[in-house]
């Protein structure tokens, strides 16, 4: 139910006469009156489930927890947890909203919607708004699940504005009836106040000749004139009242210098003052906006300077009393910058944790910069804004400058939250910039400190650190760090670090090669935490990429390129480019092998203007490394001599000096694997053989699975290419067992056609079922462009015979049929058979079948 008109049409009266009615009927009522600060997802949500509890208790408690301990509200995880709660409800419900007019979150209004889709029966939404909200209107008015109630049925009619006059005691003759409904139009506010006001008039007619025509004059003429008509004291009383958003009576008293808070609130009411109770109890109260409006633009016209005291006063009142927000709401319109900033100070963090810092960087832009430098939130706010815009270097170095004026004389002794927020955006940062020492650095400073500080922030650096950890190869000091933060995490109730830590033991899964451990603890996670979240929400860029890492590994590439394309889109300064990094070259690996070689360089340039941007090389070095092994597939003659050039190209000793202190140098692992590459392809297989021996000296124990897997694949086909035969087989067979047990098949198609033509060998020789059968399921997802491009490379064509012989085979005739069919001895066949098995690389029939029918060679 929409009740949509301008302001003092009685949309709150109509919804409360509506909601008396419902609740004699016997539905539950939940009233939510909107402010303009509500227009943040975690004060909305808030706000929300308090109104919702009120009306059934425990209504909202499971939602409460996506509020909690959270960089970003997922707002339609709270929307469905509320939908689940709702329909456990089988008492029908009436949620009201009023002044929705004041919500522009994009994600909120999203959610409205979500909520009048899936409500369940007995679910009614009544919205009052000044305009027509950002709902899906049009859709539900052609589902017939819309009530419109505009401004043309809220008017009073001539009749009904001579009841209401009359219910009053004010009874005009039909002249003034007439003129005052002229200049009202019906408008309901206009009524009242024109009844307001006539009742000290002598001659009402005459006086409704005087307000001219237009609404808002006369609006305007109405609250002066009703206003002018009180005593001096009543309007000082007013005008002190009306700055605030909400009143109590001990807030009144606050404002007004009075002792007699709550009675004077009751007698505003009772003269109709337009003051509004918000509560059955009448504890708080609010002036309708209308009113509210007028009182604040009279005091600011005649005493801008007592205006700015009593807006002080009322952020002193709520500071006392606990409601930050409206205290610095209350600050902000004080224009009291150095109020504000210790405000936002104060409980800086506590907003943070909320997913609040929009709020932050808003009350932020009212606090000069010479004032905002001495308060460590507020700059974080700067660092985060700079840091959202991905201006690392200058956030990085606005965040070492506060830590030189805050971290003076405080290196011994225990670091404050302050401290420790700083030091946590630090961390985030220096993951965004592959500076994996510092994170380490910083998460021992609060593994020191254990329990000494609030437990989001220190979950969050033991994650950062963990993570940092992973990418170091450093195992046993990334499963303590996780041990830790699991320990710390009790104390939280949000979901957000939760789905990170797991995310982190994923990933440290994926680095050992244990791809299948990491696929159990990735469903764990999507059965667990994934549904808490929005579909979209950018919580969710991290779990997306690591699951599109363990499908690639598993050559599952359905859906592989439409998430990595949405995840790697969302930026977001928390995400660590480390991930990023991963995210895109399984990207351009997937578009690779799904015969995309275009779109795939397009990946690998992009992943290396990022890489040079951050000066992260290592990412840079990978990507030139798949760039030189997209050249080496393509079925061009010059391809060794371009990859070559590529390769050449490339400061590998520069870039690999970033590293040196690492044991495991990443640069050095690309540059010896591009190297084998480009040896096999110039057949210099036992150069290749030595480059691999070399290779494995860097690997650890325990550790680096999938590239010891690698190697040893490689060698398999030097060893085969050299005419050792079975030591080839024998080594493939190993990759091949160990592949098999984690389900790792990209492995083996990213060397392309080689590789194939081994595991084609194989398949005919191998014994053991289970291998066989995993080398056929391989070979019948191999992506048919390696198959294709080597139709280059056939060092001659088949026959026209030749073809007309493997088609026959083909259709399953045997040699002696195939004799029959071509007028040929049986041993022409089988000579024309033993032609084309070298011709197409292969050893037996059913290889033979299976190539040519891959080369296009059976069309007929």
């Amino acid at each position: 139910m929409l009740f949509s008109a301008p302001a003092g049409f009685g949309k709150t009266t109509a919804m409360a006469a509506m909601a008396q009615a419902r609740g004699l009927a016997g539905s539950v009522v939940a009233w939510f009156s909107l402010s303009p600060e509500d227009d943040d997802p975690s004060r909305f949500f808030l706000q929300l489930i308090e109104a919702l509890s009120a009306a059934i208790p425990g209504l909202g408690e499971d939602a409460l927890g996506y509020l909690q301990n959270t960089m970003r509200v997922p707002v339609a995880a709270v929307m469905e947890s509320l939908l689940v709660d709702l329909a456990q409800h089988e008492q029908p419900l009436l949620l009201v909203l009023d002044d929705l007019h004041l919500i522009h979150d994009v994600e909120l209004l999203s959610g409205l919607n979500r909520l009048v889709k899936f409500a369940p029966a007995g679910f009614a939404l009544a919205v009052g708004s000044r305009s027509q909200p950002a709902l899906n209107l049009a859709t539900w008015r052609a589902k017939e699940l819309l009530l419109e109630v505009g401004s043309q049925e809220l008017r009073l009619t001539k009749s009904e504005t001579r009841d209401y006059l009359d219910r009053g005691g004010l009874h005009l003759d039909d002249a003034a009836l007439a003129a005052l409904h002229g200049h009202t139009e019906g408008w309901m506010v206009g009524v009242h106040l024109a009844s307001l006001w006539l009742r000290h008039q002598p001659q009402a007619s005459q006086q409704m000749a005087e307000m001219g025509g237009d609404q808002a004059a006369v609006g305007d003429y109405l609250l002066r004139s009703v206003f002018e008509q009180l005593s001096v004291e009543m309007q000082e009383v007013l005008l002190a009242l009306g700055v605030a958003r909400q009143l109590s009576g001990d807030l009144a008293n606050a404002l007004t210098g009075r002792q007699d808070g709550q009675r004077l609130l009751e007698r505003l009411e009772a003269m109709q003052l337009f003051l509004l109770p918000l509560d059955r109890e009448r504890q708080w109260y609010r002036f309708h906006n209308l009113f509210a409006d007028f009182l604040r633009a009279r005091l600011k016209e005649r005493d801008p300077e007592r205006l700015n005291q009593l807006h002080f006063n009322a952020s002193l009142w709520f500071t006392n009393h606990h409601m930050q927000n409206l205290a610095i709401e209350h600050a902000c319109l004080a224009e009291d910058p150095q109020m504000l900033a210790a405000l936002v100070d104060g409980c800086g963090l506590e907003l943070i944790n909320r997913g609040q810092l929009n709020l932050i960087h808003r009350w932020r832009q009212h606090v000069p910069n010479e004032i905002a430098e001495r308060f460590p939130v507020l700059v974080l706010a700067d660092v985060w804004t700079r840091a959202a815009e991905l201006s690392l270097p200058e956030a990085n170095g606005m965040l070492d400058e506060l830590l030189a004026r805050w971290g003076k004389d405080k290196s011994e002794g225990p670091l404050g939250d302050n401290m420790l927020a700083i030091l946590a955006i630090k961390a985030v940062l220096a993951l965004q910039k592959d500076d994996l020492e510092t994170c380490v650095s910083l998460a021992r400073k609060v593994e020191a400190q254990l329990g000494q500080h609030t437990a989001f922030l220190e979950v969050a650096m033991l994650i950062i650190g963990a993570l940092a950890q992973v990418m170091l190869a450093q195992p046993e000091q990334a499963r303590r760090l996780l041990a830790l933060a699991q320990q710390r995490k009790h104390f939280l109730e949000g979901r957000y670090l939760d789905m990170q830590l797991a995310n982190v033991e994923i990933l440290l899964c994926l680095e050992q090669g244990q791809i299948k451990q990491a696929q159990l603890r990735f469903e764990q996670l999507r059965a667990r935490l994934i549904p808490w979240f929005g579909e979209k929400s950018r919580a969710l860029v991290l779990p997306t990429i690591t699951e599109a890492l363990i499908a690639y590994h598993q050559a599952r590439l359905e859906g592989v390129e439409k998430r990595l394309s949405w995840a790697l889109a969302t930026v977001d300064v928390i995400n660590p480019i480390d991930l990023y990094a991963q995210g895109m070259l399984s990207l351009a690996r997937t578009q690779c092998m799904q015969d995309k070689p275009k779109e795939a360089l397009a990946s690998l340039v992009l992943m290396q203007n990022l890489a040079a941007r951050n000066q992260s090389w290592r990412f840079y070095a990978q990507a030139a490394g798949d760039e030189i092994a997209l050249i080496l597939q393509e079925p061009a003659p010059d391809r060794v001599k371009r990859a070559e050039q590529r390769f050449q190209s490339v400061d590998w000793n520069k870039l690999a000096a970033n590293y040196r202190h690492m044991a495991f140098n990443p640069v050095l692992w690309v540059q010896g694997l591009t190297r084998i590459r480009l040896q096999q392809a110039r057949a210099h297989y036992s150069e290749a053989l030595h480059e691999i021996t070399q290779l494995r000296g860097q690997l650890q124990n325990g550790w680096h699975g999938l590239q010891r897997l690698h190697l040893d694949l490689l060698a398999a086909l030097s060893y085969q290419r050299l005419g050792y035969q079975e030591r080839a087989q024998t080594l493939l067979v190993q990759c091949l067992i160990s592949a098999e047990r984690e389900g790792v098949r990209s492995l083996f198609i990213e060397e392309g056609e080689a590789i194939r033509l081994l595991l084609q060998n194989l398949e005919a020789a191998e014994r053991q079922p289970a291998l066989q059968g995993f080398v056929r399921g391989l070979l019948a997802i191999w992506p048919g462009q390696g198959a294709r491009k080597s139709l280059e490379v056939l060092e001659e064509g088949l026959t026209e015979r030749e073809r007309e012989v493997v088609l026959l085979a083909a259709k399953g005739m045997s040699n002696d049929e195939i004799g029959q069919q071509l007028a040929l001895a049986l041993g022409t066949v089988k000579w024309h058979l033993h032609n084309i098995y070298e011709k197409l690389k292969v050893r037996n029939r059913t290889q033979a079948i299976r190539r040519a029918r891959e080369l296009g060679l059976l069309q007929s």
